[in-house]
């Protein structure tokens, strides 16, 4: 995999206005349903004040002594933050044009139609964080630091708003943008979305969601094509995975095609040798232990 991409390789984007009116009407609204909630408004803080909370950076294996004190965004960042919506609700939306085709495609109401939307809406939300990103770094709460101090706190990292998985940023068209658009894709939907699949952070296995998990999304879309313009619905993401959901390793995922866009990762020749699994990844391991302890223990 090089390094860069050609152009030829970089998706074309189309005003999301050429959309029939019934799909337009969808992905405005939950768009605009998504950008309103509190979560929405932490994750843009984050990336307005240039720095993630301690909270909200935690799976780093080891991060800065200014992300441990860094307990909540400042208050200008979420006042910025609380305009985002406002303003990508009357500005146009540029979206993929072959998932809008392969969206519109789709009938109303099908199953297909949500899992396309689904994807529309976190690559919409993706790339307004990167453009957040663009547009306010290096942050609020880096102001008066040089870019010496910057790349010192950072410790060979593009950026602290970074999913482990999604940091290559020398091949993202975006680049850094991209990692922050990454991230902020864990954040609002629970991992970086293919249609139903969702990979998370900390070495977790890639998921896919569940039937009810897909029902309840659908729900979601089909309350704000029936509620009135002000109305507020609470989004049944952030996404985790279910007990005995299918999964996949990150290191399988391209050969099955499970991947948005091949740049994304770079994938390890070989296969990485993990001497930690974790049970939460294996349930029926996770059973199989839970019963030896209690045949061991008596009970």
């Amino acid at each position: 995999m090089s390094a860069s991409m050609s152009t030829t390789e970089q998706s074309m984007k189309i005003s999301m206005d050429t959309l029939h009116a019934t799909h337009l009407s969808a992905f405005k609204r939950t768009l605009g349903g998504i950008l309103s909630t509190m979560l929405a408004e932490r994750t843009f803080a984050q990336i307005i004040d240039g720095l993630p909370t301690r909270d909200d950076g935690g799976y780093f294996p080891t991060y800065s002594k200014e992300i441990r004190d860094n307990a909540i965004s400042s208050p200008e960042a979420m006042e910025a933050a609380r305009g985002v919506g406002e303003y990508f609700s009357t500005n146009t939306i540029l979206v993929d044009a072959k998932l809008a085709q392969a969206y519109q495609d789709a009938r109303s109401g099908s199953d297909e139609f949500y899992l396309r939307l689904l994807e529309m809406l976190a690559i919409a939300c993706h790339d307004i964080a990167a453009r957040v990103y663009v547009d306010t770094q290096p942050g609020l709460r880096r102001e008066g630091q040089s870019l010496e101090e910057r790349l010192a706190a950072l410790e060979g990292r593009p950026t602290d708003l970074m999913h482990e998985d999604y940091c290559d940023s020398q091949q993202y068209p975006n680049g850094v943008a991209d990692v922050v658009g990454y991230w902020a894709e864990y954040h609002l939907f629970g991992g970086v979305c293919k249609r139903a699949f969702l990979h998370p952070v900390g070495g977790f296995r890639i998921f896919h969601l569940s039937n009810s998990q897909i029902e309840q999304f659908i729900a979601y879309v089909q309350r704000f094509a029936e509620a009135s313009e002000d109305t507020h619905i609470q989004p049944p993401f952030p996404f985790s995975a279910e007990k005995y959901t299918y999964r996949v390793d990150p290191f399988d995922a391209m050969a099955l095609n499970i991947y948005r866009d091949r740049y994304e990762r770079v994938i390890q020749r070989d296969r990485p040798a993990r001497c930690v699994q974790r049970l939460a990844d294996f349930p029926e391991l996770q059973d199989a232990v839970v019963q030896i302890n209690r045949d061991g223990s008596g009970q």
